[in-house]
């Protein structure tokens, strides 16, 4: 479509004034990345860290240490170690959540973990479901789940001769 020389001068304009406000908010956007996952140093001299008044001990150090720009394969397996202990799809789906804000389908993420003998699944002798995903290091010799990597009441529910672990 042809434009009279007036109009095509205003078109002009403003397309380099969006092209510049778009610059202006993709560095916003970087300082706001940088605020958030702590890069930004606000100690005023290069190369110290700034001093940290209060700490909540648990979920801030979990987040600080979460890698939120890993593979989703990596973040599932921090999301492991966070929980600690045998877990439903929907526990990891939660969790992830909490940290991140996002929501994600892991089922296949841990599938594919489980393929590599990295996550193995837990289900009762004779099923064919799952019900708890665990990390295969949270395995003892004998091939049973160790004490601190069982929710509370899991001996309630189950006995280790009534599991698979696959």
């Amino acid at each position: 479509m042809e434009y009279s020389s007036d109009v095509q001068v205003i078109i002009n304009s403003l397309t380099k004034e969006k092209r510049e406000l778009t610059d202006r908010i993709a560095e916003i956007d970087k300082v706001i990345k940088r605020v958030k996952y702590g890069n930004l140093n606000f100690g005023g001299n290069k190369g110290t860290a700034p001093i940290k008044e209060h700490i909540e001990p648990d979920e801030t150090q979990h987040a600080q240490a979460f890698p939120r720009k890993a593979d989703l394969k990596v973040q599932a397996i921090k999301i492991f170690d966070i929980l600690g202990v045998a877990s439903k799809l929907s526990d990891v789906r939660d969790k992830y959540h909490e940290i991140t804000g996002l929501n994600v389908n892991f089922r296949e993420t841990l599938r594919n973990l489980n393929r590599h003998d990295i996550l193995k699944l837990v289900q009762p002798k004779g099923n064919v479901r799952g019900l708890y995903w665990i990390k295969s290091e949270w395995l003892d010799e004998q091939g049973h789940l160790k004490e601190q990597h069982k929710f509370e009441g899991f001996d309630l529910l189950y006995t280790d001769d009534m599991l698979e672990f696959k």
